[in-house]
């Protein structure tokens, strides 16, 4: 990921600096752009964007960010300024005057492969840029050379300045619900970004602009082919990539499916897809190829090249075809997954599709075809892994633009160097092949035709004009040709009577890289459908029925003039090849070429394909009756040929029998019989018949051998303890190999704390004794029982192989012995934590109370559990959360139990409670009291606790005599302000609250009073003094004069208008007052005048 990210860097971020840089490149040069070979191979371009001439001698190109020097320039390779060069990645790995090739090529589709180039240091990364698919010919590269910025071109410009140029491609559609098998008619979305607008069609054809605008969902009322793109209305945005897919609807299948359509052009005179498969017009279009599984779930899709497969079969209605994956399409470099069964490959760019050829039901041969001879042929020479190359095959059905087309075969395609490479590492080899005349065929790039014919030329010549008697001679042949693969095919082709091969579908071939696989000449299988007595005798043998004579084949001479039939006849001179050859004839007749398992593989073969029959029959005709009774022929062709061929072969050659041999293993042990059969304990007695005048092979491979016997009415003369001979049957033949057994006692300890497998068999019950040979290895898996754990393995006299203390282990058995299986009771550390950590607070677990955190325990295995977390005033409980398991998510209940069967940390929330002081006052004492929430505060200081965000409601109540004023307090916020009587707050902080009461302190003077007017109102000056606590009083009357004529310090006393007995007169006087409370303090002044009347 580390280089990953430099190299994204350096793309991005120093190309702009850099003198050589990555200008435009394709990886989807179909057949757009030739090299100086005239192919159209995928290519870079670099431009010089400095002031001076640059020479890439040492420079490095690679593909992979992991490996930056994987090719380089190993020659002077100048640039001039401002001039641009193209790579060809085309593998050649070559620097020649018309062209620069690297050794590798690119995949646009793969998403994992760069353009790197790096200075001749091998780290320093001069520029970078990420494949990213393009549709076929275009190309990707930079639009300016100012910004860096880089877009598309759907005219690629390689060696010149890149012009018109596109921004991106449109967001490709997508479908809901996704294609595949629906019961009913379905209706189906179509999305992307909003600003596109999508065309669809529904006919398998390449949709564009012209077709069907989406305007709301589809309804899929029959099986169809959708593919949809979308268009932009800007023109720097190209249309998108397509999105295709098939909806079958009320079908059902039970095996693969297959669909594929197309049609490129919007001329409907153009032959395409359809003319191909359906017309039998030979041409190589275009299209999609869709495989689904049985369930209607996509397996993989592409987009490729189709192209016609077949001969005689081309003439049927139903046609095979064969099918090419094309990364330069931009969708897809291969179908990948494994597709064969039993076949590790998962990754296929060619495929054969055939619907069996020669052998199709209801088209070949007067509907005799069975509809599975080449791949029942093929399948049967991989189970018994012969030594050849085959055609694996996966029976399939396939629909043609949403057409049911009937029942069909995926193959894998054995001329091919994914084939070869993938296999035996062999990326170059010499193939050749015979169909009516030779070619060679799977060449590389280097390789030229006459030198691998020359090849075969040598080896052919050296065999048919060397005494192959001469076992030197012989020796020489064997480094060089498979002549186990010879013996082989001939036998196979025997055996099932092929009337079209050797002048007709004839493969073989060597590989030539030394450090790869299979170098030496072998055959591969090809068509296989003219067998089991059916279709055209095309080789001319001399008889194609099930009495066909094995050895019918020496006498067809040179046919097909590549002398394998000279090769055969000259080989078979020498004695290994010819008891080799007659061996294996034995073994494979007692076995995979036996009628048993021949028919039976026949039937299972049948049964994949039965159920889809008679679709294909309603289809292309015949009837079911038909079909099965073509199958039975070959079923009885079979029955026949295997009663014919073992005595025949006495009449071919100088050997006799066939004899009946049994061979039997008494005890323990094991034997290789014939350098094929492993006869054991197991399989005792293995019977079959052999051929005298040969010798057969025994070895004895395991077990601890005591002697063997032979039981016949011939005479052998022979060492009872051998281990390994050969012996020349002389007639039948029983022989009986004696073992004796070791004897092995198995324990669990404690007991009933597990068990164990033994060899991959369960044993639960101990004791437990089993018999071995010598050196017997034994396979031992520990198996605890829940709550137990591996501890260690015991024995006497046998070690254990990694470790005595590890799970898996094996031991050879070298005597009797008691193996014993220690168990430890499995214990596990829990941990408590508390958050927060100063969380003053007590858990109990299972009753016991815990304080110290974090705390952990060991405990054993279901041990219960009982925990309880306790809250306390300063700390609530909120939840708890374990990391391994035993709480999911936040378990909100203070008490939790479970039992122990894993290790975990449980932590335990809590909430602190939060209080806060209020002190409350009133002043002055006495003036009145707070209520406080409904308590009611007075003269005492009170210090109230509350907790975090507790509201609050004061009022301020006056005492008699006193008036609220406002509230004081240091902290909290007061609602709605502090002159209110009635106030709120939510307590944030501790506080010192104050209810301030003013006194009701008051004095009126009177500025008129009518003295003797006979009214008696207003007779007095009369000061009107509001006090609770009684005052202090001091009142003095002035004449305009400034002579006192009236004083008082009684506030009870009023001037009545005299002075010295007399009344004065009306007129204004004036006074002085002062009035003290006696309860404050606070003093009234007054001065002021009042008017007398009279």
């Amino acid at each position: 990921m580390r280089l990953l990210i430099f190299v994204v860097f350096t793309f991005f971020g120093l190309a702009s600096f850099s003198q050589i840089v990555i200008n435009e490149y394709s990886a989807a040069n179909y057949d757009g752009f030739n090299d100086n070979y005239g192919e159209s191979e995928d290519w870079f371009e670099l431009y010089n964007a400095s002031l001076f001439p640059i020479n890439l001698n040492g420079y490095y190109v690679s593909d992979k960010n992991n490996n930056l020097t994987k090719w380089q320039f190993t020659s002077d390779v100048n640039i001039n300024p401002n001039e641009h060069i193209v790579i060809y990645c085309s593998g050649r790995n070559e620097i020649n005057g018309g062209g620069i090739h690297t050794n590798f090529k690119l995949h646009q589709t793969k998403g994992n492969e760069w353009i790197i180039l790096t200075d001749p240091d091998g780290t320093t990364i001069i520029d970078s840029v990420f494949v990213k698919p393009c549709l076929t010919n275009s190309s990707r590269g930079r639009l300016n050379y100012s910004d860096n910025s880089k877009g598309v071109f759907i005219n690629p410009s390689p060696a010149n300045i890149n012009i018109g140029g596109f921004i991106e491609y449109a967001t490709k559609p997508s479908f809901s619900p996704i294609p595949g098998i629906y019961a009913n008619a379905t209706n189906v979305t179509i999305s992307t970004d909003p600003s596109l607008t999508i065309f669809y069609t529904t006919d398998g054809s390449l949709p564009d602009n012209t077709d069907n605008q989406y305007n709301g969902p589809i309804s899929i009322n029959n099986t169809t082919v959708l593919k949809a793109v979308a268009y932009s209305s800007d023109p720097d945005i190209l249309p998108s990539f397509m999105e295709f897919g098939t909806y079958f609807i009320g079908v059902s299948h039970t095996v693969k499916i297959l669909s594929i359509s197309g049609r490129e052009s919007d001329n409907p005179n153009n032959p395409e897809l359809y003319e191909l498969i359906a017309g039998g017009i030979q041409i190589e279009p275009n299209g999609t190829f869709e495989l689904y599984n049985q369930d209607g779930s996509l397996f993989d899709k592409a987009r490729g090249e189709f192209n016609e497969h077949g001969n005689d079969s081309w003439a049927y209605q139903q046609r095979g075809f064969d099918y090419i994956t094309r990364d330069q399409f931009g969708y897809n470099y291969a179908i990948k997954g494994e597709v064969f069964n039993d076949i590790d490959r998962d990754r296929f760019q060619r495929f054969i599709v055939k619907c069996a050829a020669n052998d199709n039901y209801p088209f070949s041969y007067g509907s005799s075809g069975a509809h599975i001879r080449d791949a029942y042929v093929q399948s049967l020479s991989q189970v018994a892994k012969l030594r050849l190359d085959e055609r694996s095959h996966e029976s399939c059905v396939m629909y043609l633009n949403g057409e049911y087309w009937g029942v069909y075969e995926l193959r894998e395609k054995v001329d091919d160097l994914d084939y070869t490479d993938k296999y035996y590492d062999q990326d170059s080899v010499a193939f050749l092949k015979t169909w009516g005349g030779t070619w060679v065929d799977v060449l590389t790039d280097e390789q030229n035709p006459n030198d691998v014919e020359n090849l075969w030329d040598d080896i052919r010549n050296y065999i048919t004009t060397n005494d192959m008697s001469i076992q030197a001679n012989y020796e020489y042949v064997k480094d060089r040709y498979n002549v186990g693969s010879l013996i082989d095919y001939f036998i196979l082709n025997s055996y099932i009577v092929n009337s079209d091969w050797l002048n007709w579908n004839t493969a073989w071939w060597r590989g030539l890289k030394e450090d790869g696989d299979k170098k030496k000449w072998r055959y591969a299988l090809w068509d296989m459908d003219n067998t089991f007595d059916h279709g055209a005798n095309y080789t001319g043998i001399p008889n194609d029925g099930p009495d066909a004579d094995p050895c019918d084949p020496e006498s067809l001479g040179n046919i097909g003039g590549q002398g394998h039939i000279p090769i055969w006849n000259a080989l078979i001179e020498n004695e290994e090849f010819f008891d080799n050859y007659i061996n294996r004839w034995s073994n494979l007749s007692n076995s995979y070429l036996s009628c048993e398992f021949m028919i039976a593989h026949l039937d299972s073969l049948i049964g994949i394909i039965e159920p889809e029959m008679q679709d294909q029959i309603d289809t292309w005709g015949g009837t079911y009756n038909e079909w099965m009774d073509n199958v039975n022929d070959m079923k009885e062709f079979m029955n026949d040929r295997c009663t014919f061929l073992n005595a025949s072969i006495v009449d071919c050659y100088d050997v006799e029998g066939p004899f009946n041999v049994n061979v039997v293993i008494d005890g323990i042990g094991e034997v290789d019989f014939n350098n094929f059969f492993d006869v054991n304990e197991s399989n005792t007695p293995l019977n079959g018949e052999f051929f005298g005048g040969i010798n057969i092979d025994f070895s004895v491979t395991s077990g601890n051998f005591s002697y063997y016997e032979i039981i016949s009415n011939d005479n052998y003369n022979y060492n009872e303890t051998d281990m390994d001979f050969s012996l020349e049957l002389l007639g039948d033949m029983t022989i009986v190999f004696y073992f004796d057994a070791n004897e092995i006692t198995f324990l669990v300890e404690p007991a009933g704390s597990g068990s164990m497998s033994i060899d991959g068999n369960s044993i639960t019950a101990f004791p437990y004794t089993q018999s071995y040979t010598d050196n017997s290895n034994i396979l031992l898996n520990a198996q605890p029982n829940q709550g137990w754990e591996m501890d260690f393995w015991s024995s006497t006299n046998h070690s254990f192989l990694p470790t005595t203390n590890d799970e898996n282990v094996s031991t050879v058995v070298n005597s009797s012995d008691t193996i014993v299986l220690h168990l430890n009771q499995q214990s596990y550390n829990l941990t408590y934590v508390v958050e927060p950590s100063n969380a003053l607070i007590d858990i109990e677990i299972n009753g016991n109370p815990i304080n110290i955190f974090p705390y952990s325990t060991t405990e054993f295995y279901g041990t219960n559990i009982n925990l309880e977390a306790k809250s306390n005033v300063s700390w609530d409980f909120l939840y708890m959360t374990s990391k391994n398991g035993y709480i999911s998510g936040q378990y909100i209940s203070p008490f939790l139990s479970f039992n122990v069967d894993k290790e975990d940390t449980i932590t335990i929330y809590y909430d602190e409670n939060i209080f806060y002081d209020i002190t409350y006052e009133i002043f002055p004492k006495a003036s009145g009291q707070i209520n406080a929430n409904n308590i009611l505060i007075g003269d005492t200081i009170e210090k109230i606790t509350y907790p975090l965000g507790e509201s609050l409601n004061l009022e301020a109540i006056a005492s008699y005599g006193w008036r609220f004023s406002h509230w004081d307090n240091n902290t909290n916020i007061l609602n709605p302000n502090k002159n209110e009587t009635n106030i709120n707050l939510s307590v944030e902080s501790s506080d010192n609250i104050v209810a301030n009461f003013s006194e009701m302190f008051e004095v009126f003077v009177p500025n008129s009073f009518t003295p003797s007017n006979n009214d008696n109102l207003h007779n007095t000056f009369n000061v009107s003094i509001f006090s609770t606590e009684g005052v202090k009083f001091e009142m003095k009357i002035f004449n305009r004069f400034g002579e006192s004529i009236f004083e008082s310090d009684d506030e009870s006393i009023a001037w009545d208008g005299s002075y010295n007995g007399r009344q004065v007169p009306a007129g204004i006087y004036m006074y002085l007052l002062t009035v003290e409370s006696n309860m404050t303090g606070n003093r009234i002044n007054k001065k002021g005048t009042v008017t007398l009347l009279r």
